[in-house]
């Protein structure tokens, strides 16, 4: 009995110190939205890199760092990053592309599950960089078709 009284009066001290020590009022993060598709197809060039397209529509009240688009495709077990790009967030919808050449040469035409993010990364107060999910679509499922060659 007398272990656990002085084991909730350490806990108690710790709780105690923690609070001192946090912030008195943190500052509201800023308001964001976002909105993004895949397009159902995605095309593989006789090199091996792959294109996904969509839109996004992103509106950031506050500018507090750079998103940007990110997408994955899933076959064969297999997930592979396929680029990353820039995005302007305005509230207008705007078309993405991103294209990679995976280092594992798995991508073959046929049928695929592709997710993808709109993320920003912002600094906290200590300069450290963090990200914020403005959206997220899950895994959907769609094509990869051969480039047409032109």
């Amino acid at each position: 009995m007398r272990i656990r009284i002085i084991h909730n009066a350490i806990a108690a001290g710790v709780l105690t110190g923690l609070a001192a020590a946090a912030p008195v009022a943190a500052a509201p993060a800023p308001r964001s939205t976002g909105a993004m598709t895949i397009d159902p197809t995605a095309t593989l060039a006789p090199d091996g890199t792959l294109t996904m397209t969509g839109t996004y529509r992103c509106k950031v009240v506050e500018h507090t760092g750079t998103v940007y688009v990110a997408s994955n495709v899933l076959q064969h077990a297999h997930t592979e990053g396929i680029g990353g790009s820039k995005a302007v967030c305005d509230g207008a919808r705007h078309r993405w592309r991103n294209s990679a050449r995976p280092n594992a040469a798995s991508l073959r035409p046929g049928p695929a599950r592709a997710d993808g993010t709109l993320l920003q990364i912002s600094r906290d107060r200590g300069g450290i960089p963090l990200p914020r999910f403005l959206a997220v679509l899950p895994e959907r499922e769609i094509k990869i078709v051969r480039a047409v060659r032109g």
